[in-house]
């Protein structure tokens, strides 16, 4: 009888034990897709900077939505600014979004920031400095 309570309690202790894990686990995969979704974003607005006409480049911001589950949307804050730098230009893309406590109120909010250089010159012509 008193083996058949030590295994219990053994028993009980590591499985209190492994909740805890898989509610961590959750919590880092939630995480870990926020920030793909967020650095997708930034990618994205990036390459479409990049594709624009360079004297037209000017900074920005929007507000998406993205489904990270069924039913389920996260807010995503993008701005973008462009330090024009004469041949150049910098662009630096952040993206911010909310944690959420377990209550489901934001309990701090989480950022990325991409930075990128465009320079003005063409696909073509710079082809042609390296071939004369």
């Amino acid at each position: 009888m008193l083996e058949a309570l030590i295994t219990m309690a053994i028993l009980s202790v590591g499985l209190v034990a492994m909740a805890k894990f898989q509610g961590t686990l959750l919590q880092n995969s939630a995480l870990a897709k926020n920030r793909t979704i967020a650095i997708n974003l930034a990618q994205d607005k990036i390459e479409t900077l990049r594709s624009s006409d360079f004297t037209l480049l000017s900074g920005g911001s929007d507000i998406i939505n993205a489904s990270i589950q069924d039913n389920i949307s996260e807010r995503y804050d993008r701005i973008w600014t462009v330090a024009d730098n004469g041949a150049n230009a910098t662009i630096e893309v952040t993206v911010e979004w909310g944690d959420y406590a377990a209550k489901g109120e934001v309990s701090r909010n989480t950022s990325i920031r991409l930075v990128s250089n465009i320079s003005s010159s063409s696909a073509t012509e710079s082809g042609r400095l390296i071939d004369p």
